[in-house]
């Protein structure tokens, strides 16, 4: 005959009680493995993370350095061609424009205004196509012969580790795992240096306090286990560090010069006479900036002269109101950035680009046809308006006079810049920090105009 079992013991078993009990102590050894669990993948994810940050922050800092100076190439390398070849450069006419309002003299404003119509006259008949075809094919030896100065960059020696320091982490390091990865060999480090401390299995987390002080042995065994792994990341990014010492960037498939394609983009009988259009223009905005100065030089809504200082609002007893007040702090010249664009001081087609050049070429052609009456004409600022209209549509269509397809020489340079980057990239992966600066610098202070 079965045992007779108590009251007690019938009433937990139908009412679940002892399940209860059991199914809390399980969640509560449940919560504290996946506690440890969460801090073992922190710890370890922490130590990857930081290598592979300071790897991917010297890559960059080095692949910028790089991609910088075969910018200064290009722009050097191209300047060297036109000269050679006999093409005229950029007008630059936002950064011209940008001068000419901050100039506080007429006559210096005529005198740079002059000198522009002529630059713009010698550029129209030098610049062909054939002679910007040819600058460019020069300038991509230039470009390619100034980038191979980056193979004259040695990498310095490294910064030296302690000696014994760095041989035992090393050899924790190579012994957790035959990888060839940084990262693969950290994990393997840290699960290694786990194991050594003899993890506590799920029945140390049985009861309260013990559970607890279990946990926090485990933690404490956690984050050891992540300091050495990365002390011994360290110790091997200085052994590599010391290896890649007096090495030099050797480039990768770089590319044959660009081939450019160039034609011609306006008729040049037609710009011819915008020209003269322009230059006669120029001859009736002289006489308007004679009589008038500056302050009426640069069209109608010219900012020009205005004043700078402060206002406020003060009562005014004989308007019983608030007005505002301003007050001068003895500046008259206003703030003009770098570059500024020639307003548009004659409405233009809705078209992108504005008024043709046959309409522009018309329109200059009626616009010289007023009479400018000196210091009586009833509104000189048509003239100026017209001047800055003409100078505008006259820059816009020079730069346009030799139509250049710069897709082939973007992508040459951008070719150039590959071919350098990826084993710059690897290199300075390897590299520590001091190597990187050094490199870095001794990049910046390459002459691209050699």
């Amino acid at each position: 005959m079965a045992e007779e079992r108590s009251v007690g013991e019938l009433l937990d078993e139908l009412f679940g009680f002892e399940s209860v009990a059991k199914r809390q102590t399980a969640l509560e050894q449940y919560d504290r493995g996946e506690l440890l669990r969460k801090a073992r993948s922190r710890e370890l994810l922490g130590v990857i993370e930081g290598v592979e940050a300071a790897e991917r922050a010297a890559r960059e800092s080095a692949v910028r350095a790089v991609d910088g100076y075969v910018r200064r190439v290009e722009f050097e390398s191209l300047a060297r061609a036109r000269k050679q070849v006999g093409v005229v450069g950029p007008l630059q006419m936002e950064r011209r424009y940008a001068a000419f309002l901050r100039m506080e003299d007429k006559a210096e404003l005529l005198a740079r205004l002059e000198q522009t119509l002529a630059f713009i006259e010698v550029k129209l008949r030098a610049n062909t196509a054939d002679r910007v075809r040819a600058a460019y094919d020069a300038a991509g030896a230039l470009v390619l012969q100034g980038a191979a100065r980056l193979s004259d960059v040695r990498v310095v020696d490294a910064v030296p580790l302690d000696a014994d320091l760095l041989c035992t982490q090393l050899e924790q390091l190579r012994c957790a795992a035959d990888a060839t990865d940084l990262a693969g060999m950290i994990a393997a480090t840290f699960e290694s240096e786990l194991s050594a401390t003899g993890p506590q299995g799920a029945d140390a987390f049985a009861s309260d306090v013990a559970g607890d002080v279990a946990l926090e042995c485990e933690l404490t065994n956690v984050r050891g286990a992540a300091q050495r792994a990365r002390l011994a990341a360290q110790a091997y990014r200085a052994e590599r560090a010391a290896r890649v010492a007096g090495s030099t960037v050797k480039p990768v498939s770089l590319p044959e010069s660009a081939r450019v394609a160039c034609g011609t983009g306006c008729d040049a009988g037609e710009l011819s006479e915008l020209l003269a259009q322009v230059k006669k223009s120029f001859e009736t905005y002289r006489r308007v900036v004679a009589d008038g100065g500056l302050f009426c030089a640069f069209g109608a809504g010219s900012p020009h002269g205005i004043c700078r200082g402060s206002s406020y609002f003060d009562y005014d007893d004989r308007l019983d109101e608030d007005v505002l007040v301003g007050e001068y702090d003895g500046a008259t010249r206003h703030n003009v950035r770098r570059e500024v664009a020639i307003p548009e001081l004659v409405d233009e087609a809705s078209a992108d680009g504005g008024d043709s050049l046959e309409v522009a070429v018309a329109r200059m052609r009626e616009f010289n046809g007023r009479r400018y009456d000196g210091v009586l004409d009833e509104d000189p600022a048509r003239h100026v308006n017209a001047f800055w209209y003409g100078l505008k549509k006259l820059s816009q269509y020079c730069e346009a006079a030799v139509r250049v397809d710069e897709r082939a020489w973007d992508c040459f340079i951008d070719k150039v810049q590959f071919a350098y980057d990826e084993p710059v990239g690897r290199l300075a992966m390897q590299m520590d920090d001091k190597q990187v600066a050094a490199f870095v610098a001794a990049v910046e202070v390459l002459d691209a105009g050699e």
